[in-house]
């Protein structure tokens, strides 16, 4: 070879190398969570930061779902104690590349929750199983009691023409039908609510509208899948489609119905309505709904003569 050829195949040779190493940096897979030390049963988002992906394979150690194919995948539902792994695969035009975060997501136990608590027990003795959601304690069933927590009675009101016009605390079965009781729990009144003598045993309470948005929150960032989190599975008492429903809360909420104002029933199977100790107006308060074709839930208000469920919440 000639000697003057040698000089310039190597500063080619060179070039070409330094090509090489610059076109690698073109790409590069990288991610971050929106939040990366939780309490069990949290959910997590995840944004890209790559460069130059076409394609995603996410894996979440302990995560629920353990792998997605999205851009952002969100409500990533970690329901164990831990520290987990996450993985981010992406494709380029010009080949693949990983990213692994060794214990990115440190999952715990929040402080509160319900404790050394196992059950609460009514005024009526009625026993009710409980469920630490982040660092609430709630009960798991749907109140049944028929008095106060001082031993005082709630009316029963059957007939429909005096419950539109009831100003007072009353309950009902849906339907006047006694055998919902035991899986539905009773239907009462606002006013039941509001009343000082208290519906919920000692020690507890019925929720506010605030303490369901910090439930609803802490099951995913935004409502609409906390829902599915807080439904029962199945349709074994909701309707087709139970849309998205996992029970992964463990609040297991039932679609009991609901009497409206005017005093007719409806939508068991499709309805779980949940009355808040929030005050609107002098008509109308606040409560939590969950509904069988949605994976959502929802906060607003309505007439106080309605009758809904009840759960209530440690204090």
């Amino acid at each position: 070879m000639s000697k003057r050829l040698f000089p310039v195949m190597l500063a080619l040779a060179t070039i070409t190398f330094i090509g090489c190493e610059e076109e690698k940096k073109d790409y590069g897979a990288d991610f971050e969570a929106e939040q990366t030390h939780i309490g069990i049963g949290q959910a997590v988002n995840f944004e890209d930061n790559s460069i130059g992906a076409t394609s995603y394979l996410w894996t979440f150690e302990g995560g629920d779902p353990a792998t997605s194919t999205e851009k952002d995948p969100e409500g990533i539902l970690y329901t164990a104690a831990g520290e987990f792994d996450v993985t981010l695969k992406i494709g380029t035009a010009q080949g693949d590349a990983s990213d692994t975060k060794q214990g990115y997501i440190v999952v715990t136990q929040l402080p509160g929750g319900c404790e050394g608590t196992t059950s609460v027990t009514d005024i009526d003795g009625n026993n009710y199983s409980v469920v630490t959601i982040g660092s609430q304690c709630w009960m798991g069933e749907n109140l049944k009691t028929s008095k106060f927590r001082d031993g005082s009675q709630i009316a029963q009101v059957t007939d429909g023409e005096q419950w539109k016009n009831l100003s007072t605390p009353a309950f009902c079965f849906y339907n006047n039908d006694n055998s919902n009781n035991d899986t539905y729990g009773k239907l009462y009144n606002w006013f039941t609510i509001e009343d000082p003598r208290g519906v919920c045993p000692t020690g507890w309470h019925v929720p506010s509208d605030a303490e369901y948005a910090v439930l609803t929150k802490y099951l995913g960032s935004a409502d609409d899948v906390a829902g599915g989190r807080l439904k029962e599975a199945g349709t074994l008492h909701w309707d087709a489609p139970n849309e998205a429903a996992s029970n992964s809360s463990g609040f297991t909420g039932l679609p009991a119905g609901m009497r409206f104002q005017e005093g007719q029933f409806d939508h068991m199977g499709k309805n779980g309505l949940f009355w808040s100790s929030r005050r609107e107006s002098e008509s109308l308060a606040f409560y939590l709904t969950l509904t069988y074709n949605s994976a959502a839930s929802y906060r607003t208000y309505i007439y106080k003569r309605s009758g809904f469920s009840c759960r209530c919440v440690k204090d």
